[in-house]
């Protein structure tokens, strides 16, 4: 079973993000049918690494990963505009190869509140989420995805476990702050190219005179 690959509009994906910081609908995806082969062969080499699959988030594994041609992979998925962002709720997580998955959108719930030790994680796990009656097969699939997607926070963690954790998650958030910035700067330079009235006004190195003074 391996985290992080779903399918979205029948296409296969890796999700890079499962959750945009302030937009937790959405998701960071990228078509792996879309990428060249020796990018495919990075990514998924990272997404069956031990790294890959005990990262909360795809992204806190592959900022740090250096492709075959030398490059950040992360980055270059960014730079190439091979990253798509995506509602969480189009995306059906398939853990396990030939069976159905689970919905991000429903995972990502699941995960937030087992997370915060509640126990509506039980109920969503075994309750159907749109009529509130059990289903047995939406139960198995939610718990086969949940299990893949939690498995390494089942044991007991120390203090240095949960620092680590902590720090993944921090190095994530900060993976994902710097593609987004990234973006914003594309972005407004185009608009700029667009409209060079937009362009920030030079501050003028002419210095105003000063008064004389009196005799």
């Amino acid at each position: 079973m391996l985290k992080h690959v779903g399918v979205h509009n029948n296409q296969s994906v890796v999700v890079i993000f499962r959750e945009i910081p302030g937009e937790e609908h959405m998701a960071l995806v990228t078509y792996t049918s879309s990428l060249p082969s020796i990018v495919h062969d990075d990514i998924m080499k990272c997404v069956e690494s031990n790294a890959g699959q005990a990262a909360n988030h795809f992204g806190e594994a592959l900022h740090r990963v250096v492709g075959t041609d030398g490059q950040n992979v992360l980055n270059k998925l960014h730079r190439e505009r091979w990253m798509k962002k995506v509602r969480t709720q189009d995306i059906m997580m398939t853990p396990a190869p030939g069976r159905q998955g689970a919905r991000l959108d429903e995972i990502n719930q699941i995960i937030r509140d087992l997370e915060a030790g509640g126990e509506a994680a039980k109920k969503l796990v075994t309750l159907d989420a749109t009529a509130g009656f059990a289903d047995p097969d939406k139960t198995a699939r939610a718990e086969a995805a949940v299990n893949a997607l939690t498995a390494p926070a089942a044991d007991a963690l120390s203090d240095a476990d949960l620092a680590k954790n902590l720090l993944r998650q921090a190095e994530g958030m900060q993976a994902q702050v710097q593609v987004l910035n990234q973006e914003i700067n594309r972005l407004m330079a185009e608009a700029q190219e667009f409209d060079p009235s937009l362009k920030p006004k030079a501050k003028s190195t002419v210095k105003k005179g000063t008064k004389k003074a009196k005799a």
